[in-house]
């Protein structure tokens, strides 16, 4: 006579419920760390500000820094010709100042820069030295998506001063599949992200220029695909890899056609397109 197993029922609940409160545990540890990630305001970067208004320093931009002749006369003062030369931050966002150390100067405007470092020096030497801050760079930008010319990244610096949502557009160009009446100015935030549909095509025809709003970094410009289109994407993605098969097929058939003729086996050696 077989025996019956003897099951412990509290065990199993009491092993189960163990069980699930570590996966809990886990869980909600996970998305501690997660949260924590995550930012409650701007774009989401360390260095915030409108640099169309007034520059400030970013990550990747370098910082020169004007010195008068005077003070080279100092043979004590012979190493603040250093700070004449583009400094390109680190990457905690520090500048080396000589007689003073390593400075964080990562947000900060041309004249508080200018401030900062005048203060730093006042403390090294008896007399004032004039210091004149110049933000040299390209790392502010903006992104074009969808049916652009241009897609990803695109330098604020290379649109020009003054830059706005036409001349942003003209900029930066569209394909024939883009529907120039829905284009959407996209402002990235954390908390309150706002989506600007503007009719470009009417802006261009009749000059209407209501929405010609001024383009800040971080924006993003998306030209969005008319209905044909979107159809024309979706078969171009569908076809992808019969194209991908039809263009290795060709290449083997090179292949093939070119050792026959380096072996002899035939004499068609005329050059194919």
């Amino acid at each position: 006579m077989r025996s019956t197993p003897n099951w412990n029922p509290p065990l199993i609940v009491w092993l189960l419920a163990v069980a699930c409160a570590a996966f809990a545990s886990c869980s909600g540890y996970e998305e501690k760390q997660i949260r924590e990630m995550f930012h409650e305001k701007g774009f989401g970067s360390r260095a915030q500000g409108d640099a169309t208004v007034e520059n400030y320093v970013a990550g990747g931009d370098s910082v020169a820094f004007l010195i008068p002749p005077i003070a080279y006369q100092d043979p004590a003062a012979s190493e603040l010709a250093r700070l004449g030369l583009p400094q390109t931050l680190s990457i905690d966002g520090r500048i080396v100042v000589p007689y003073v150390g390593t400075v964080q100067v990562l947000g900060l405007t041309e004249a508080q820069l200018a401030t900062l470092v005048k203060g730093l020096l006042r403390g090294v030497f008896p007399y004032e030295i004039d210091v004149q801050a110049r933000i040299v760079g390209e790392s502010k930008n903006i992104y074009a998506i969808g049916e652009s010319s241009r897609k990803g990244v695109v330098q604020l610096a290379l649109l020009g001063a003054d830059l706005t949502f036409l001349k942003a557009c003209m900029s930066i160009g569209w394909t024939p599949l883009a529907n120039l009446s829905r284009v959407q100015l996209i402002r990235p935030d954390a908390e309150h992200p706002v989506v600007v549909e503007v009719d470009l095509y009417r802006m261009m025809t009749s000059g209407y220029t209501s929405r010609n709003i001024r383009i800040r970094e971080n924006d993003i410009i998306y030209f969005p695909p008319t209905f044909l289109g979107m159809l024309a994407r979706i078969l171009e993605r569908a076809l992808q890899p019969v194209n991908v098969a039809v263009q290795t097929m060709l290449g083997l058939a090179n292949i093939r056609w070119g050792w026959d003729v380096a072996t002899g086996q035939t004499n068609q050696s005329f050059y194919r397109f």
